[in-house]
């Protein structure tokens, strides 16, 4: 054999190939290891066809050179076998052999050999054709590999424009995906834009349903970290175990299975995650890796177009609704800005250069001014000053009868003068009134100011009172947010703080008292012989005797006491800025002021005299919270009443400090 081994140099491959040698004698085997080796090649060797398979199953093998004559099992059925085998097939097989006859060679070719070398054989021959054959093996897993990815995009390209539905795009999506890359699941999430969670919206795997654990993923749940951490990043996040992920769980078979969760991004925007897990065994290749992205990259457009086209659609809707519905102002409760948004919304509809909104008071005959658009002072004034001759002024005309009052030339009238002076003297020429009319009850008008001659046509008057209509809903809705959220906050009796609200109040006051160190005290009050005077006089006279406690305890407080009605005859004063020597003053006052107070029947009985107990409590630093400050207060209150009643006790704490003091 010439293999001229000893005068040529190393030759170094661009990629390290892993060549196996079946050869059964051992001398020739190791002299061919050892000239791939010279030119830069990986080599297993092999003895006997049962061990070349066994290699080809646990390593992987990028060409063989197979001897023809062995023991056992020939190089013709080792080919054979390899070739027969969709993981091997791939691999170029050359048969190295001394046997060297047209029916050996042909008889090798036809089974699936690759090419035929006879011994003695030429060594610079046979390395320039295992090269040929590794470069032609490369090049055909290339066009593979890329047809494969086409074929795949194409799929999935497909797949997501057939429809403009966010579900349908992901779920054509992971099913293409998963055919063309023979995967176990996949699954999609989009970053919910209020939660900022990540939402699963489509599911394609072993079970039908997927866990509750992958439904939603928040960016803080421990079980979550695999997908934030892969949203980070800007290629996908490959892990080697799935199991490993709560909600995936083993595989159903022997062998780990990989997971890649690939960032679906639009313009430096992450919508989601697309995820896939392979099957057992199953490891996830650099080139399906890279497919993986282009794919993210498709669904991302696919998604991004679905929205475009959804966000057109529902833009249309809402110019549609906004144009019959007049612009609803249902949008807010405050009703400072429900006003705010009717006059300027009136003013452009008809262009009017003065708009106002008057709201008809308790009395059914005031109707005030509440909002205004470029209304001038003399106007205001003027609106407010016929107040008391309003009985047949147009805005009120309008109310009553619920109606537009349309005057389109104000210097040819001569009903309503009195009343649209002084906007004709400032130039107005028409005056349109538009009432506000919520469930057949009118709540008040709107009326327009132009500074030309105007006749309002019906469509005009039509479409103002649609919107007006909408406002007057509004308005209403504002009014009743407003009613009802005093009357979740106040004592409806005394007008006082509820018990809810006090609590509400005294958290925020010890809040701010321990953040600043700023003092605090709380006093807890309870009617002395409330009980009796209930009795005696009845219930109608005790609640009024609650009522008009509530009104002591108002003349008597600052602006900054905060006044409850804590429950029963029981009464709560929260005093910010106030330490205990303020807080016994203020409480002794209220107190006399109590005792003083002439409730019914103190003038025809003792028993119509009512006093009142006080407990005080200051925030210290061993009442720290609010439960606790108010358990003091209480206490001291109790001990008022044992002490004799209409007096005040302090706290244990505070007691001790004064006589210390």
């Amino acid at each position: 054999m010439r293999t001229g081994m000893s005068s040529l140099p190393a030759v170094t491959v661009e990629t390290r190939s892993t060549i196996l040698v079946v050869e059964d004698e051992e001398g020739i085997a190791r002299m061919i290891q050892v000239l791939l080796e010279a030119r830069g090649f990986s080599t297993l060797v092999s003895h006997s066809g049962d061990e070349a398979l066994a290699h080809l199953r646990t390593h992987p093998i990028d060409l063989v050179l197979l001897d023809v004559m062995m023991p056992g099992m020939d190089g013709y059925e080792v080919c054979r076998r390899l070739k027969a085998d969709g993981r091997w097939r791939h691999i170029p097989v050359v048969m190295l052999t001394a046997k060297d006859t047209v029916r050996d060679m042909v008889l090798g070719l036809e089974i699936g050999a690759d090419d035929y070398i006879t011994k003695p054989f030429n060594t610079e021959e046979l390395i320039a054709r295992i090269k040929v054959l590794l470069r032609i093996q490369r090049m055909s897993q290339e066009v593979l590999r890329r047809n494969r990815e086409l074929q795949a995009l194409n799929a999935v390209a497909v797949a997501v424009s057939r429809s403009l539905s966010t579900e349908e795009i992901l779920d054509g999506a992971l099913t293409r995906t998963l055919e063309s890359l023979g995967l176990a699941l996949g699954m999609a999430h989009l970053v919910e834009p209020k939660s900022g969670h990540l939402v699963l919206c489509a599911w394609r795997g072993e079970n039908s349903q997927p866990a509750e654990a992958l439904r939603r993923l928040g960016p803080n749940a421990p079980g979550a970290r695999w997908a934030w951490e892969a949203l980070g990043k800007e290629d996908p996040l490959l892990l080697p175990d799935a199991a490993k992920v709560e909600g995936i769980g083993a595989a159903p078979g022997d062998g780990l299975r990989s997971l890649s969760a690939t960032p679906i991004r639009v313009r430096d925007r992450t919508l989601g995650l697309l995820t896939v897990v392979g099957r057992p065994g199953q490891q996830l290749s650099a080139e399906e890796t890279s497919l993986l992205i282009s794919i993210g990259r498709q669904v991302a457009m696919a998604l991004e177009n679905a929205t475009l086209y959804a966000d057109s659609r529902r833009k249309a809707r809402e110019f549609e609704a906004l144009y019959q519905l007049g612009r609803t102002m249902a949008s807010t409760f405050n009703l400072q800005d429900i006003l705010s948004r009717i006059s300027q919304t009136v003013t452009s509809l008809l262009q009017a250069q003065a708009m106002s909104v008057m709201l008809l008071a308790q009395d059914g005959r005031v109707l005030s001014t509440a909002a205004g658009f470029n209304l001038f002072d003399e106007a205001l004034q003027a609106t407010e000053a016929m107040r008391p001759r309003q009985g047949s002024s147009p805005s009120l005309v309008c109310v009553r009868e619920k109606r537009p009052v349309s005057i389109p030339d104000l210097a040819a009238d001569t009903v309503y003068t009195p009343w649209l002076e002084t906007a004709r003297e400032k130039g107005y020429q028409s005056f349109l009134a538009i009432p506000l009319i919520a469930q057949d009850r009118a709540l008040g008008c709107m009326n327009l100011f132009l500074t030309e001659r105007h006749e309002f046509t019906p469509d005009e008057i039509q479409l103002l009172s649609t919107f007006a209509s909408q406002a007057a809903i509004s308005i209403e809705n504002a009014r009743l947010f407003e009613e009802t959220r005093q009357l979740a906050i106040t004592d409806e009796l005394t007008g006082l703080a509820n018990h809810r609200q006090f609590y509400h109040q005294l958290a925020r006051e010890v809040r701010r008292a321990q953040r600043y160190l700023r003092p605090l005290t709380l006093l807890m009050l309870d009617l002395d012989h409330f009980k009796g005077y209930n009795d005696r006089f009845g219930h109608l006279a005790g609640d009024q005797a609650l009522r008009e406690t509530g009104e002591v305890l108002r003349r008597n407080a600052r602006e900054v006491d905060i006044l409850a009605r804590y429950g029963g005859e029981e009464f709560a004063i929260i005093l910010p800025e106030t330490d205990l020597k303020q807080a016994v003053y203020q409480a002794e006052r209220i107190r006399a002021a109590i005792a003083a107070h002439a409730f019914r029947g103190r003038d025809s009985s003792p028993e119509g005299d009512l006093t009142v107990s006080i407990g005080v409590a200051t925030l210290t630093p061993d009442l720290r919270k609010i439960e606790e400050l108010v358990h003091a207060a209480d206490q001291a209150l109790y001990r008022a009443k044992a002490q004799g009643r209409d007096r005040v006790a302090l706290a244990q704490a505070e007691e001790s400090t004064a006589e210390n003091s």
